[in-house]
């Protein structure tokens, strides 16, 4: 069941006109709605515009397919998003460069209390979509193309399973509006931890599954090749993979103390040197230091070990 509020789309509208109407010198960064609604978003600019005085960032939040979509346009400079599949194809397709691993949490899998469909005692992700399925209890989907999305049809994937029937409602709304809608249907929904906890004391849902591999959550940024502010959003870009901007996004918290992201600044550190010794080629090479390469052995030594990364065997 597709249930899509006309104000959803009406919203991804006017955030493009705006892009495409910008001037001014504001640098447009187009990120996703979990990045707004878990509150980073607007501290990451409060905090870069003390450190840059008369920087001026305009903030687009909007699934990871939307803010790579206004990139191929050219109607955003820089971007944060977290559709790995599709961030490569951005690349690859000449849209984008410089494209780093900024920050990581997790999905989870959510729903009421009670649990009807048992999903807390599956052990897994696809086994915990296949629960959710046979009971045909409601689970409520972004179905907008975003980066949550398109981890959520992985999962159904995994389970060898196609959602369909009156239990599975797609909204193509943002991460925030969709948890609410989710708490008032008593129904489960895939969501990045960040949200969930930011938004759970208004909540009457909670987590039923997590620590899945699948479920590992990575943001990358990503210069837009296009863009009309390149000099102003390289100067972004170099805060976001600072130390400074490392500082602000591990101290970004939520009511209950709770780290919300996690970052890979040590990583970049070493590609960013890696390039300049002329080490570093592509997402897709191989070599022993190439991109890829040091992404895997970044990942294979800082996640929790139940979110390791498949490929570190």
């Amino acid at each position: 069941m597709r249930l899509r509020a006309a104000g959803s789309w009406l919203l991804i509208a006017v955030l493009a006109g705006a892009a495409c109407g910008r001037g001014g010198g504001a640098v447009v960064l187009a990120t996703t709605t979990s990045v707004e609604d878990s509150g980073l978003l607007a501290r990451l600019i409060e905090a870069y515009s003390r450190d840059r005085p008369g920087a001026a960032v305009r903030p687009l939040a909007v699934g990871s397919g939307e803010a790579l979509e206004l990139g191929r346009r050219g109607d955003a400079d820089i971007l944060i998003v977290h559709h790995p599949r599709e961030e490569e194809e951005f690349v690859a397709g000449g849209h984008g460069e410089d494209r780093v691993p900024l920050m990581y949490n997790d999905f989870v899998i959510v729903g009421p209390p009670d649990d009807p469909a048992g999903v807390a005692g599956t052990g897994s992700a696809a086994g915990a979509f296949r629960a959710i399925a046979r009971a045909a209890s409601p689970f409520i989907s972004r179905g907008d193309g975003s980066g949550t999305h398109g981890r959520e049809m992985d999962i159904w994937s995994s389970a060898a399973l196609v959602p369909d029937g009156a239990w599975y409602v797609e909204t193509g709304q943002g991460m925030g509006p969709l948890l609410q809608m989710a708490s008032e249907r008593r129904a489960y929904t895939l969501t990045d931890r960040a949200t969930f906890n930011v938004m759970e004391p208004r909540l009457a849902l909670t987590i039923l599954q997590d620590g899945d591999p699948a479920l590992l959550n990575i943001y990358s940024v990503i210069l837009v090749t296009t863009s009309r502010r390149r000099a102003e959003a390289r100067e972004l870009w170099r805060w976001l993979t600072s130390e400074r901007g490392e500082r602000v996004i591990l101290g970004h918290h939520d009511a209950r103390g709770r780290s919300l992201f996690r970052t890979y600044l040590v990583a970049h550190r070493t590609i960013v040197e890696a390039r300049a010794d002329g080490g570093v080629t592509n997402d897709d090479d191989a070599r022993p230091g190439s991109w890829s390469t040091l992404r895997r052995r970044f990942l294979c030594r800082s996640v929790p070990p139940q979110q390791a990364d498949p490929a570190c065997g």
